[in-house]
């Protein structure tokens, strides 16, 4: 397999999702899930354009303030295709594993690839089934609710929390194709949330064009694709004007493992990150490059600005799979995040401090049972949750096993 293809493996794994995975609830057992004015797909209006500038805006009137055109209820949901079962869940070989290490439960299996985010006990996956793409709820693995269903690809989902303090979710309805996600092309709608409690969902207003966002009352962060970079960053508060974050000197940081080679053109991406209340951003930002032939770091900003390598995981050969650093999670002394190794490179689940210190790496191998395993991960409640996948032969191929959701615990990154 080229190495370039392999590079982009997971991200296009992400967001071709297969079949569905598991069956669909009744309508009456979502919980809701309905976008204001419950669109038919086939009633859809057209989609809206992105703003013309590199900064959206954000006015009264913004169009993304309406349901986004690419959305439709749960109740929609009940007529389309059913799909099979996925294949049973891969056995963890576990034979290594102390009395003392944190134990794994198996959650749920699943026939694609998924981004995952995780908070309050609330575990949310995206998953195709027919013609939809859902986003859902397996925090209850035996009681799966559907969020949110679009007529195009959801991006990848973070979990928040809104200015009353319930936790939601921040994604796109349609930054998941994989012209999206690997080729940059710009999304036609804005991000949404949804209330984890009560599946009311709303647009956010200034951020048509977004690929991602995450929410801490009212302070939003979210990312956009550039020409130049690959992909911008941007700062707001709700409802307000959004400005942009400059991007950290991606070279000559003091860290060992630093990058040779600058990043090829247009080439970075923000795969995952984290926003609180006053202001901190945590973010890893991959690319590619001549040698290593990838690159998957860790960055902290503080509330002033200042930004903070913490971890970078290099890939040098790509034909055994890529590193990635997942799911940073922010907390009062620091960041957490899982780094993934390749064969015999460890993973572990990492800790840093605000002045870029390590301060812990747990080791969870005798627990799930080999070096390298996860495709997404998040932290939640003291435990992590995480989806494991071979990386040659992926769930959703043929002839692969199903991807395995589960959690491991308890674990304290700190």
């Amino acid at each position: 397999m080229p190495p370039l293809r392999v590079i982009l493996l997971r991200a296009a794994a992400w967001a071709a999702l297969g079949a569905g995975a598991l069956a669909p609830p009744a309508v009456a057992a979502t919980g809701g899930a309905g976008v204001p004015g419950g669109l038919q797909p086939s009633s859809a209006a057209p989609a809206e354009s992105a703003p013309a500038g590199d900064i959206p805006s954000a006015t009264p009137n913004d169009p993304s303030a309406v349901a986004a055109s690419t959305t439709s209820s749960s109740a929609d949901v009940a007529t389309t295709q059913l799909v099979p079962q996925p294949a049973a869940l891969p056995i963890l070989a576990t034979a290594a594993r102390r009395p003392t290490d944190p134990v794994t439960q198996d959650l749920a299996a699943l026939s694609s690839p998924t981004p995952l985010a995780a908070i309050d006990g609330h575990v949310v996956v995206v998953r195709a089934r027919g013609t939809m793409s859902e986003l859902v709820d397996l925090g209850i693995p035996t009681s799966p609710r559907v969020l949110l269903a679009s007529t195009r690809v959801f991006g990848t989902p973070h979990a928040g929390r809104d200015a009353n303090g319930r936790p939601v979710i921040v994604v796109s309805p349609c930054a998941g194709s994989s012209a999206t996600a690997d080729d940059g092309q710009t999304p036609r709608c804005p991000l949404r949330t949804v209330d984890l409690q009560s599946a009311v969902s709303a647009a956010l207003p200034g951020t048509t064009g977004a690929l991602a966002g995450d929410l801490a009352g009212t302070h939003l962060v979210f990312s956009r694709t550039s020409p130049q970079t690959g992909v911008r960053l941007y700062e707001a508060t709700v409802g307000g004007a959004a400005r942009p974050i400059a991007l950290p000197p991606l070279l000559g940081t003091g860290i060992a493992s630093t990058p040779a080679t600058k990043p090829v053109a247009g080439s970075v991406r923000a795969t995952s990150f984290d926003v609180d209340d006053t202001g901190r951003l945590a973010v890893v930002l991959e690319y590619i490059a001549r040698s290593p032939t990838y690159s998957s770091t860790l960055w902290l900003r503080s509330a002033a600005g200042a930004w903070t390598r913490l971890v970078a995981a290099n890939t040098g050969f790509a034909g055994l799979g890529t590193r990635h650093v997942l799911g940073p999670r922010l907390d009062a002394t620091g960041v957490s995040a899982y780094v993934e190794g390749v064969v015999e490179t460890p993973s572990y689940l990492g800790h840093w401090t605000a002045d870029g210190t390590s301060s812990s790496q747990t080791s969870l191998r005798r627990s799930i049972g080999r070096a390298t395993i996860v495709n997404a991960t998040a932290y939640d409640s003291g435990r992590l949750l995480f989806e494991d996948w071979s990386p040659g032969d992926p769930c959703g191929s043929e002839g692969a096993l199903a991807c395995g959701l589960r959690s491991v615990g308890p674990v304290t990154p700190q």
